[in-house]
Parts: structure tokens; C-alpha cells; sequence
């Protein structure tokens, strides 16, 4: 019961922490959150003792996307909700990267990397998350609207492959080999 109530306890306090960072973060102007982005991303990854902070890479991500509300005009709001969005999978807080993607794909259509963010959107619904037909209605709307991407190719692959493990497709590509050569 009393380790029930600490973890109560610290799961408030820990929320309660996020909740100021980004309640505090959207009072200030598109200067001071830049600077905030680029202190914060300094600080998520410490070389000398080789530590990640993944408390840093939420702020980070909190930043950026408080960015995007104070100044979406700004072409760097686009950029640095894509940067979030990398940020939120590689700490795996996948459902976050999704929203971040979708709101680049949404909201900022003409950025340069709103495609990819489409892409990867379906990609980690596939590979980390295993929503394989959420990811393939993503992934056919990806080749569909988007043909002369330079991802369209690994699209395709990745929908031909959608579910099977890299065993399956290793053995798949080496019995398409094998074939091949008995045909010559």
C-alpha cells in the first residue's frame, strides 16, 4: 500500500512538472523559445558521462512545440516540430511522434519534409508499434500522393513486407536469388 502511494505520488508530481515546463513555455515569444531549443537540445545527451536525459528531451520537445503555436508562420516551427517528433520516438513516447507528425503533415503541407513526416508516421506505426493495417492505409496514401518521393521505393518494399520479421524477408530475398539463377 505504501509503495502504491509513492508511486501515486511521484506519477503527480512528475505531470505536474511537465504541465509547468509547458504551461510556462507557451508565455514566451518565438526569441526566447529558440534559445530555450537550442540550450535544451544541448543538454538532452551529455558526452562526458555518456548519459541520455529524457526528462531534457521532453522539455525539448515541449519547446519546439510551443514554438509551432507562437510563430507557425515561421519556416523553423516546421522544422522544429520535426525534430520533436524524432526526438518523441527515439525516447518512445510513440503516440506523441505521431501527433507531431501528423500536425507537420496537417498544418505545415509545405515544408519540404511534410511527406516524410507522413512516412514515418506509418513507418512507426509498423516497426515499433505493430499497427500494420493502420500503417499500410499510411503508407498506400504515401505512394498514392506522393510517387516521385525519394521514399516512395522503400515504400513499396515496406508495404510488399508489412508484419513479416527480417528472417522472412531474408529468406523470401534468397529464394527470389535462387530462383533467378536457376533461370539463367
Amino acid at each position: 500500500m505504501r509503495l502504491l502511494f509513492v508511486l501515486l505520488l511521484s506519477t503527480v508530481f512528475f505531470t505536474g512538472c511537465q504541465t509547468d515546463v509547458a504551461k510556462n513555455s507557451e508565455t514566451m515569444d518565438a526569441a526566447t523559445l529558440s534559445k530555450k531549443i537550442e540550450t535544451t537540445r544541448n543538454q538532452i545527451y551529455n558526452e562526458k558521462n555518456n548519459k541520455f536525459d529524457a526528462n531534457k528531451a521532453t522539455e525539448y520537445i515541449e519547446y519546439c512545440q510551443s514554438y509551432a503555436k507562437v510563430a507557425p508562420q515561421d519556416p523553423d516551427a516546421a522544422k522544429y516540430l520535426f525534430q520533436a517528433a524524432e526526438t518523441a520516438r527515439s525516447i518512445k513516447k510513440y503516440d506523441l511522434a505521431l501527433t507531431i507528425y501528423d500536425q507537420i503533415y496537417t498544418n505545415f503541407s509545405s515544408y519540404p519534409k511534410a511527406p516524410q513526416a507522413l512516412f514515418l508516421k506509418a513507418f512507426t506505426l509498423d516497426s515499433e508499434m505493430q499497427q500494420y493495417d493502420k500503417a499500410r492505409g499510411l503508407y498506400q496514401e504515401f505512394v498514392e500522393k506522393h510517387p516521385e518521393d525519394e521514399f516512395a521505393d522503400d515504400t513499396q518494399f515496406l508495404l510488399k513486407n508489412l508484419g513479416k520479421s527480417d528472417e522472412e524477408i531474408i529468406k523470401q530475398f534468397e529464394d527470389q536469388q535462387k530462383k533467378m539463377q536457376e533461370g539463367n
